[in-house]
């Protein structure tokens, strides 16, 4: 079995897991961040399985795969849950998530079907879980205070809206101004480009819920959602970093962060916001919702600024700057963004000369 289970094409989820420990498959229920030993059966959506090392690797029926249960909401692809037991089920995301497809968008395929054919174990019996392996649970849970990290909130309108396209930018030109970055994902489901482009944007750290051991942030709580958060701050502060970059997946109507923006623990956490919009309507709604909740918002970028008209009426509805990517790499505007993050009288002290 052990030869078995390291034939399989791992998974990028398991990034950080040692397979090594895995030494049998088991029968059971699974719950989320269980691994799981798949078989492929029939490739629709997903055609291709992200490994840990972020290569895309193409699928063949009858290929044996490892992946964890978890449950993933993307408006763009599909509703899914975690598995109620072993068998058949889907293959979710590319990054290597096991679920029961409960809803899909219509533009896109019916779900890569799998068969669940057992849960990996240990030497004890034990099954193997993705928080066995979460490097960022050794970190405090307690809050840091935003003078001493800055933390800039991406939010945006939906998913696929330019969210980590801004994020990038934004960790690109702050590192270029010559500050350490953390960039890091708080929710969402396990897949690696956003990590990936992270790291290509220069960010001195990229750490994702991955990192704390969830293969998958959904229906989690603003309290739980916050504790990961503070780990994030504690491992920025250890990789002395300078500012914190928090991207959320999704939307700003989806359920975890509607219930984030409604969290007083949460909003005490976060300096200020970009948001990404792919058009007027959504880049207005979304700052509204975020400035509703007490979060300034400084600029809104993404999608929307590939459309000069989008961009004249969201400026002249909101009256924010409207981002584009070069925008980042401007002293001009990152004089206002790191000024407004750091506070303009630290900020002009620090680069008084």
């Amino acid at each position: 079995m052990i030869n078995r289970i390291a034939k399989a094409k791992r998974s990028y989820i398991t990034r950080n897991v040692d397979l090594a420990v895995a030494t049998s498959v088991c029968q059971g229920k699974p719950r989320s961040g269980d691994l799981i030993l798949a078989r492929v059966d029939r490739i629709r959506n997903h055609t291709r399985l992200e490994n840990e090392a972020g290569r895309r690797e193409h699928l063949y029926p009858g290929d044996e795969i490892i992946v964890a249960a978890a449950d993933r909401y993307a408006t763009g692809q599909f509703h899914a849950r975690v598995p109620a037991e072993l068998g058949a089920c889907h293959l979710v995301a590319a990054g290597g998530i096991a679920a029961e497809v409960s809803q899909r968008n219509k533009g896109i395929k019916a779900a890569t079907e799998i068969t669940a054919l057992g849960l990996l174990c240990d030497m004890q019996g034990e099954v193997v879980n993705l928080k066995q392996f979460a490097p960022l649970n050794e970190q405090p849970f307690k809050s840091i205070s935003l003078e001493r990290l800055p933390t800039l909130l991406i939010m945006g309108s939906d998913m696929n809206s330019g969210k980590t396209t801004l994020a990038c930018a934004a960790a690109n030109g702050f590192r270029q101004a010559g500050y350490r970055i953390s960039a890091t994902k708080l929710t969402g489901t396990g897949a690696g480009p956003d990590y990936w482009r992270m790291k290509d944007a220069g960010a001195d750290r990229v750490i994702d819920f991955l990192d704390a051991g969830y293969a998958s942030t959904v229906g989690m709580t603003p309290q739980e959602l916050v504790d990961i958060l503070y780990r994030f701050k504690a491992d920025a502060l250890q990789q002395n970093s300078d500012l914190l970059i928090v991207e959320v997946a999704d939307g700003v109507l989806q359920p975890e962060n509607r219930a984030l923006l409604e969290s007083e623990i949460f909003l005490d956490e976060i300096s200020a916001a970009l948001i990404a919009a792919d058009g007027a309507i959504a880049a207005t709604m979304t700052a509204q919702t975020v400035l509703h909740a007490g979060i300034s918002v400084l600029g809104v970028g993404g999608l929307i600024s590939k459309s000069p008209l989008s961009c004249d009426e969201a400026r002249n509805s909101l009256g924010l700057p409207i981002l584009e990517l070069d925008d980042f790499h401007r002293d001009v505007t990152r004089d206002y963004l790191l000024g407004s993050l750091f506070g303009a009288e630290n900020y002009a002290t620090a680069h008084s000369g």
